[in-house]
Order: C-alpha cells, then sequence, then structure tokens
C-alpha cells in the first residue's frame, strides 16, 4: 500500500512543478512535470498488479446479464442511435449553425447519450436477449455471480481513478510529447468542449449543462454502451477479458476522434485507450458496472477541473 499512499504526494509534486511554468511553452513540452507523472504512472500500475485488495477477482465475475449475440448487436444498434439522437436534441433545443458552440456541443451530447441509454434499456427488457442456463456464457462460468459488495466496488472505484489519472497523465503526455517532437502544435485545451467551456464561462446556463452531461449522462450512457453491451459481449463470445478490455477500448478513444482537437489528437486517443482499459478492468476486479460508471464520473470531474484552473 505504501506505492498507493506515494501517488497523491506525487501527483501533487507534478502539478506545482507544472505551475512553475518553467519549462512549458504552448509549442514545447513540459519534462519535469512528465517525469514526474511517469514516475507516479509507474508506481500506480504496480499498486494495481500487486495490492491483493486492487487485483482480485470476484468469485466468478461481472452480472451481464445479456447473451453474445444481441449485447453485440446491440452496442451496433446504440452506435447508429446516436446520429438520430443528436439530431433529435439539437431539434428540440432550437439548436442551429447560429447557436454558440458549447450550445451545439451540450445538445448534441445530450442526444447521442440518451440513444445510448434508451438502446441499453431497451436491449435489458428484452426476455430473448437474457443467458439462458448452460448454453450461456454465465453457465460457463465466464460472467461473474458473486460480485463485490456495493460499499466495497465503491472504494475500489475511488481508488482505481486515483490511480489511473497518473497512468492516464503520463501515457497521453508522451504521446502528446512525441507529437509535439514531429512538428505538431499542441493546444491550450486538448477537447472541444473544455474549449468551448472556456470560451462561455459559468454564467452561461450551457456551462453547467456541459458539466452535467460530463459528470452524470456520459459515464452512466457510455459505460453501459462499452462495458456492458460491447466488452461483456465480446466475452460472452468467448474472447479473453484482456482482449475484449482491448478492443472495446480501441473503439472507445476512436469513437472520441472528433472531439479531440489539432495538435491533441494522439495524446487524446492514448489517453482515452489507457482509461477505458483502466474502467474495463475495474469492472472485471469489482463485478458491477457502477464502479466504472463511478470512477469515469470522477474522472470527467478531476478533468473539468483541472480545465478550468488552466
Amino acid at each position: 500500500m505504501a506505492a498507493l499512499a506515494s501517488v497523491p504526494a506525487l501527483a501533487a509534486a507534478t502539478i506545482a512543478a507544472a505551475q512553475d511554468g518553467a519549462t512549458q511553452s504552448t509549442q514545447g513540452t513540459a519534462w519535469w512535470p512528465l517525469a514526474a507523472w511517469s514516475v507516479a504512472a509507474i508506481l500506480a500500475v504496480a499498486a494495481i498488479a500487486r495490492v491483493p485488495w486492487l487485483r482480485a477477482m470476484p468469485r466468478v465475475g461481472p452480472a451481464w446479464p445479456l447473451r453474445a449475440e444481441p449485447s453485440v448487436l446491440c452496442f451496433g444498434a446504440a452506435f447508429l442511435a446516436t446520429a438520430i439522437g443528436a439530431a433529435a436534441a439539437t431539434t428540440a433545443f432550437r439548436i442551429d449553425d447560429a447557436s454558440p458552440a458549447l450550445a451545439r456541443t451540450v445538445a448534441s451530447s445530450i442526444g447521442v447519450h440518451a440513444a445510448q441509454l434508451a438502446v441499453v434499456g431497451a436491449a435489458l427488457l428484452v426476455p430473448a436477449f437474457r443467458t439462458r442456463g448452460a448454453s450461456s456464457v454465465a453457465g460457463r462460468g465466464g460472467v461473474h455471480r458473486q460480485p463485490r459488495g456495493h460499499a466495497e466496488s465503491v472504494a475500489l472505484a475511488i481508488a482505481f481513478a486515483a490511480l489511473l489519472w497518473p497512468i492516464a497523465q503520463a501515457a497521453g503526455g508522451i504521446a502528446g510529447a512525441v507529437e509535439t517532437w514531429f512538428g505538431g502544435a499542441r493546444p491550450a485545451l486538448g477537447h472541444a468542449t473544455l474549449e468551448a467551456m472556456s470560451d462561455s464561462g459559468t454564467a452561461d446556463p450551457w456551462w453547467w449543462g456541459a458539466v452535467a452531461s460530463a459528470v452524470l449522462l456520459a459515464p452512466l450512457a457510455e459505460e453501459l454502451a462499452y462495458r456492458g453491451l460491447l466488452q461483456q459481449g465480446l466475452k460472452a463470445t468467448g474472447l479473453p477479458a484482456w482482449l475484449a478490455v482491448a478492443l472495446t477500448s480501441a473503439l472507445f478513444a476512436l469513437m472520441h476522434w472528433s472531439a479531440l482537437t489539432d495538435g491533441a489528437r494522439a495524446a487524446g486517443l492514448v489517453t482515452l485507450f489507457t482509461l477505458s482499459a483502466g474502467w474495463g478492468a475495474l469492472l472485471e476486479r469489482s463485478g458491477r458496472i457502477s464502479a466504472a460508471v463511478i470512477a469515469h464520473s470522477l474522472f470527467n470531474a478531476a478533468n473539468l477541473f483541472a480545465a478550468q484552473q488552466a
């Protein structure tokens, strides 16, 4: 547990070094903070890999109730439904090309995630999609039936959220440094929504809508769709858990391509893949998708806070 306890201290030291800004520039790389994040990331990975409480698996695994084929097919349906949801939301909120960028972004985000939730909810309500005895992945021992307790899962989610932060910072920072080395211009903020929020300010009601969407709606919808429908569906086909997590994480990162700004796409993709893999591992180790939702929500909240301090 010493490694786990040392991460916040190293993170604090890194933030302080970043605020000094001695080596930071728009075009350059802050090597000292990146080195500190890398050390913290190594310690965090060691903690996840070696601390018994963090690495322990439930006796059976995540209790995802859908069979393989409906789960994966419904993920495809959820993906297709996002375009319909975005269009419906922008129409409902009377958003057009003349509307502020943040209004367009938030309305679209609400529609996308509402559509995902609608498809997941519909899939879970169809009896024919559910697992059936020994023919199901549950019958073959691939789905957890005895997950960790609710309180323990919340504690595990908080621990993973804290440990994933330096890992994501280091992985994204290294990718960003490589991108800058090859001539990329690093933006101040790497996400279109964060840029729009920075431009609008907290007096704009859409700013608060963006916060609610990022901290509440997006984690719930994306975890149910990606970690639920897709990751557990891929596992149910017989894929090893690590491969299901990797494939889900690759798609999760790519699906956020349009939200990443020029000069930050390499860092963004690597960061998103790293986070998604961490949330996927958290689901496997907790047996509860709620743990992944909480960790995702905590990261988004911390990211919004850090962006406002930048």
